[in-house]
Order: C-alpha cells, then sequence, then structure tokens
C-alpha cells in the first residue's frame, strides 16, 4: 500500500538566487556524505536584498479583511512546495478480536510524539477490512516503524472488577487542589 506525505512548503522571498543555488549544493554534498568543512561550506556574509515595495494598504483595510485573509504585507511570498511518496506494508486480519477504533485510540494515546502521528494518520486511511496484525510504515528516511500484533490474548474481564465498592470513602485530603 502506497501513501502520500503531505506537501511540505518552504518560504523563500528572504533567499537571493545565489542563496538558493548555494544551499542546493550544501544539501547534495551532504546527501553524498560530504564534509562541509572540508568542502569550504563557510557561512558567507551577503548583502541584503533590495528592501520590498512601499505598503499601500490602510489600517482599517488591514484590520477589517476577513478571517484569514489579511492583505500581504512585504515581499511577495515565494514557495517551494515538496511532495513524497512512501511505501508502507500492511498485513490485515479479518479474524482479530478487536477492531480498528481500539488501535486508533492506542495511537491517539501516543500520537503526541511527532512521529507517531505519521502511524495514526496512515491507520486512518481507508484501509481494506480488518484489522492491521503488521504496519511497517517509515518514519524518518531511514527509519521505519513496525507495529506487530503477536500472541494477542483478549480475555473477558468481569464488570465488577470496575465498580466502585459501596463502603468506599473519599478522602478530602487526598487531593486537596481538585
Amino acid at each position: 500500500m502506497r501513501g502520500r506525505k503531505p506537501a511540505s512548503r518552504k518560504r523563500r522571498e528572504h533567499l537571493s538566487e545565489e542563496d538558493i543555488l548555494r544551499n542546493k549544493a550544501i544539501m547534495e554534498s551532504l546527501s553524498k556524505g560530504g564534509n562541509l568543512i572540508e568542502q569550504n561550506f563557510e557561512p558567507a556574509r551577503r548583502q541584503s536584498l533590495t528592501p520590498p515595495s512601499p505598503n499601500t494598504i490602510s489600517w482599517e483595510e488591514y484590520i477589517t479583511a476577513d478571517n484569514g485573509k489579511a492583505p500581504h504585507l512585504g515581499r511577495e511570498l515565494v514557495c517551494k512546495e515538496s511532495k513524497k511518496n512512501f511505501k508502507a506494508t500492511i498485513a490485515m486480519s479479518q479474524d482479530f478480536p478487536l477492531g480498528i477504533e481500539s488501535l486508533l485510540n492506542v495511537l491517539e494515546v501516543i500520537a503526541p510524539f511527532k512521529h507517531f502521528n505519521k502511524l495514526r494518520e496512515f491507520v486512518q486511511m481507508k484501509l481494506p477490512p480488518g484489522f492491521p496484525v503488521k504496519l511497517d510504515i517509515p518514519v524518518f528516511p531511514t527509519i521505519t516503524a513496525t507495529v506487530t500484533f503477536q500472541e494477542f490474548r483478549y480475555d473477558e474481564f468481569d464488570q465488577s472488577i470496575f465498580t466502585i465498592p459501596n463502603d468506599y470513602k473519599e478522602d478530602p485530603s487526598r487531593f486537596p487542589d481538585l
């Protein structure tokens, strides 16, 4: 199964053509295992860019603009957009005793970790029927996250173990800040 990473955008209006070419050369050198010190890629002091055109928008126009559609001030935006596809492997089982919602609940707990969120987004995509018993998904170019369910045992619990006993008394001094 293939997934597609959302497009990433990088603003570039603050870069000169020379800056863009220099950054590209640095990245190509690093991708080929180059050493920046050996290749004399030192930070360079450069001339400032020419100032943007004077602003012709009034304060009133700016503050009365629709939400999220404020008039642009400063240089015209220049963005570079890149999209990357990734290959993920998934094994589905129609006989597994859990549903996809159970897996999403677990992934929601660990999703605050940025890279696990990719896994959660992948599982939320339209998957074939069943439960994913094995997932392989890249989180970095060289690191793949693997989730595998092996020797899963589904135990039924008596609901009484989750009820609060009638003789339970709350200690008001236990959690004073609540």
